[in-house]
């Protein structure tokens, strides 16, 4: 493994890492050859992602549920209720957002009324005026 073979790590025991590494920790030195790593990535591989928009709402064509009911287009009774109904990535964590979607599908599912829009206030920075 060598830092100048596309698709590998630079070696973290050559300069300028070599005093700051105590060695690879994962995979492990003992991964070195291409089928190695593959084994390696199909056990081991995960996602520190959020996957999200797979199947997002919207009213064009490559829109897959319907953003008013969360229903499938085309389909009967199949709803979506998770982070792959949102059409755009979210700029944090997908947490609040899923429960904020799955609030306001359960409202759609049984029938209830929306709320009314709140108008509470929020904080919002505005930078000092300057110079008199």
């Amino acid at each position: 493994m060598g830092g100048g073979d596309p698709g590998h790590p630079p070696d973290p025991q050559q300069a300028p890492f070599a005093d700051y590494s105590d060695g690879e920790i994962s995979p492990g030195p003992q991964v070195e050859t291409d089928e190695e790593i593959l084994r390696w990535m199909s056990q081991d591989g995960e996602t520190a992602l959020h996957p999200s928009c797979t199947a997002r709402m919207g009213t064009d064509g490559m829109s897959v549920l319907d953003p008013a009911t969360l229903g499938v287009h085309g389909l009967e009774g199949l709803h979506v209720v998770d982070a792959s109904a949102m059409p755009y990535v979210t700029n944090g964590n997908i947490y609040a957002p899923v429960m904020m979607l799955a609030e306001k599908a359960a409202d759609l599912l049984l029938g209830n009324t929306p709320l009314e829009p709140d108008t509470a206030e929020f904080y919002r920075h505005r930078p000092a005026v300057t110079g008199g």
